[in-house]
């Protein structure tokens, strides 16, 4: 499980704990919340294969071709792809403790290039490797 969803979680039983309720909404809250972790766990992210002309493939689904939409977004700590092209949108949001540093800041810089309208088949631009 990520460590953010731990703390996240921790955040809330702590804020139950601090609550000036009776202990019956406390205890409720907490396992509200202890529920709430287990049932909505983050999915595992599929792997992604980066194609040269800035189409993305998921193995794992079966989808190919699938191009980068209009709502694709990033920042420094979160990259929100929102890939078109299958029978509906896939939306995938990667956060930046998710992916090795040297992975995160070449799927950004790629994803800089392609809003600058440079293709990442050109011969100087490397594209790195799977998203894995």
């Amino acid at each position: 499980m990520r460590a953010w969803w731990l703390v996240l979680h921790g955040v809330v039983v702590a804020a139950f704990a601090l609550l000036g309720a009776p202990w019956l909404v406390k205890c409720l809250g907490l396992l509200a919340t202890l529920a709430h972790a287990l049932a909505f766990r983050p999915r595992r992210t599929p792997r992604l294969v980066w194609r040269g002309d800035g189409r993305v493939a998921l193995p794992e689904r079966g989808l190919e071709n699938l191009r980068l939409g209009p709502r694709t977004r990033h920042s420094g700590l979160w990259i929100r792809l929102d890939l078109r092209g299958a029978a509906r949108p896939v939306d995938i949001l990667l956060l930046v403790d998710q992916l090795d540093p040297v992975l995160w800041r070449t799927i950004r810089a790629n994803l800089n290039r392609l809003n600058a309208g440079v293709a990442l088949d050109d011969p100087n631009c490397d594209p790195g490797p799977d998203l894995r």
